[in-house]
Order: C-alpha cells, then sequence, then structure tokens
C-alpha cells in the first residue's frame, strides 16, 4: 500500500511539474515578480535565452523548464532559503530544489555566460565614457573603476588548505565596479588569507591597466590604502592635515569609491547584478531608503601597503598623484 501511495505521490508531483509552465510569470503582476525573484520579468526572460544560447549546459527536462530552474535558484539567491520554494510549490521537494539551485549556479558561472555579463572596457571609448561618469559624479578625472576585496562565506576546505582561506569571514573575492556600481572584473582565485595588494599584483587586470597606461593612456583605478600607489592606481593620502589640497583629495577620492562598498553591498551574484542594472531593476534595499544608495558597515581596509623598495613605479604613481591634488583642488575651488 505504502509503495503505490509512494508512486502516486511522484506520479502527481511530475504532472504538476510539466503542467506549471510560465505559471508564476503569468500569475504575478510586474512588482511581485521583482520582489520576489529580484529581476523584472524582461531580465528574467532575457537570462533565460542566453542560457539556451549554447552558452551553458543548463536545459529543460521531461518534468520541468529551463524557466522554472531559473526561478527556483533566483528565488534562493534572494532569501538563501529552500523554505518558500518548497512551500510555495508543493510539487517541488528540498532535495529536488537544491539540485536545481546547483545547475543554475553551474551555468551561471561558465566562461561564455561570465563574459557577456560581466565585461572590463575593452576599448578607449568604452573607457571614455566611465571616466566622464566618475568625472561628473564626484569631480575627479581619469577613473574607469574602483577596487577592493570582499570575503564571502564558504563551506570549510580540505583541512591541507585550510590555511589559505582561513580569516574572519573565510573567504575572499577581489572586484571591480564602475561609477555606477556595475561589475567590471572579478578575482575569486585566492582565499581569505591573502592580502589585498597580492591579489592586486596577481590579476589579469593589473597586466591590462598597466598596459594601457605603456600606450599613454592616463587612465586609473581607486583602491584604499591596503593597495600600493602606482601612476595606475590612485590610494589616498592617509595622513593629509585638513584643510589642505591633499586632504581634499583624499575626501574626493573616499566619495567617488565608496560605489564599490554600495555594490559589496547589494551583491548576490555577479551575472545577476550587472543584470539587473541593465535592466534597470531597483535593489529592494534601495526601494526603501529615499536618500538614495545606502553605504554598507564594512571592516576597516587591511594595514597600508608598504610602499619601501618599489622604484619607479612608485615615483611616478607619487608624483601623478600629486598632478591630480592640484587638479581637484583647482576643480573644487
Amino acid at each position: 500500500m505504502f509503495r503505490i501511495e509512494y508512486v502516486t505521490e511522484i506520479s502527481r508531483r511530475a504532472l504538476l511539474r510539466k503542467n506549471m509552465e510560465y505559471l508564476n510569470i503569468i500569475n504575478l503582476g510586474d512588482t511581485e515578480f521583482k520582489n520576489r525573484y529580484r529581476l523584472s520579468k524582461d531580465a528574467f526572460l532575457y537570462l533565460c535565452r542566453e542560457l539556451l544560447k549554447d552558452k551553458s549546459t543548463l536545459r529543460s527536462s521531461k518534468r520541468i523548464s529551463l524557466e522554472h530552474k531559473v526561478l527556483c535558484a533566483l528565488s534562493f539567491y534572494a532569501t538563501g532559503s529552500y523554505q518558500r520554494i518548497v512551500g510555495m510549490a508543493k510539487y517541488l521537494g528540498q532535495t529536488t530544489v537544491s539540485k536545481y539551485v546547483r545547475q543554475v549556479t553551474d551555468a551561471l558561472v561558465t566562461p561564455l555566460i561570465l563574459n557577456t555579463f560581466i565585461k572590463f572596457p575593452a576599448t578607449r571609448e568604452q573607457r571614455n565614457i566611465i571616466k566622464n561618469k566618475f568625472y561628473t559624479k564626484f569631480g575627479i578625472p581619469g577613473v574607469i573603476g574602483c577596487i577592493d576585496g570582499s570575503h564571502f562565506h564558504i563551506f570549510t576546505p580540505k583541512r591541507d588548505i585550510e590555511h589559505l582561506f582561513y580569516c574572519r569571514k573565510h573567504f575572499y573575492s577581489l572586484n571591480i565596479c564602475d561609477s555606477e556600481c556595475r561589475i567590471l572584473n572579478v578575482n575569486a582565485k585566492y582565499g581569505g588569507a591573502t592580502h589585498d595588494a597580492f591579489i592586486w599584483e596577481n590579476s589579469q587586470a593589473n597586466t591590462y591597466i598597466q598596459d594601457l597606461n605603456r600606450n599613454n593612456e592616463q587612465v586609473w583605478f581607486l583602491g584604499d590604502s591596503g593597495y600600493p600607489q602606482r601612476p595606475w592606481m590612485m590610494t589616498p593620502i592617509t595622513d593629509a592635515v585638513e584643510g589642505t589640497p591633499e586632504a581634499k583629495y583624499t575626501t574626493t577620492h573616499g566619495k567617488a569609491r565608496v560605489v564599490i562598498e554600495n555594490t559589496f553591498g547589494r551583491l548576490k551574484n555577479s551575472v545577476l547584478h550587472n543584470l539587473a542594472l541593465d535592466f534597470m531593476v531597483p535593489d529592494p534595499e534601495e526601494d526603501m531608503n529615499s536618500s538614495g544608495l545606502s553605504i554598507p558597515t564594512f571592516s576597516p581596509p587591511e594595514e597600508a601597503f608598504s610602499e619601501q623598495g618599489f622604484g619607479d613605479d612608485l615615483i611616478c604613481g607619487r608624483a601623478l598623484r600629486n598632478m591630480l591634488v592640484d587638479r581637484i583642488n583647482r576643480l573644487h575651488n
């Protein structure tokens, strides 16, 4: 008897899954859809189309469509819990939902999908657009991105490599964003015990921006005092005396660099974060704060980078920063 009831229940769930095509989309209003899935319907459908373009192995099955697998994952990303998905969709068990979330997550980090949604400005024209936006918003010239690291929780790694990840928050990611909080580059290669400066020195973005400078394109990132001052990396002057041009530069630098902190405060998934920006989907927490982007509370910067023994790059970087100090002082007078 138990066996028959079990088979019947499995069949019932399979039938419901088969008949649920687009049910959520049809029945939900735009606002409720955004609140539940953190994307607009248009953004969701666009994502599904991109996933179907042989950019990932995610596909529909006989029991459930690709679209509903994506909806399961979006709901999980939005809440961090399986309970709402299982409770609202009685035809899906938690094990099944977990499997779909894993499938969608794997699909979102395939190279073709990542390169579709996370793009570093490849042309001078694209970089000029970013520079102009930073200059218009914050009054600081030459900036094509802000850089910082953020820690994310992970499961405990294997014992033989655990020391590489051990820190207060257990994992590390280095991100670069533009003035609109759009993620331009992600490096999640290193564990949480690794210093900002080491990750930066060994990143492709560092090599790329150095090449731009060697080709006489005067652009730079903004980083905190944990990064080395270079011609392509502008850092704050931590000992600037109040009321001086150096203090004015550091204040302007901090106001511009806060966009990377706001990016981390809103970040759930790099691909979906940029997709939401493309479709102008407001952050739910931002909607509740009429004063604009909230500034989340973060750990203080890592220990200031030691600038001893770095020769010409340090000298040129400081000279260029001095020129920037003078220019900002004249711009903001």
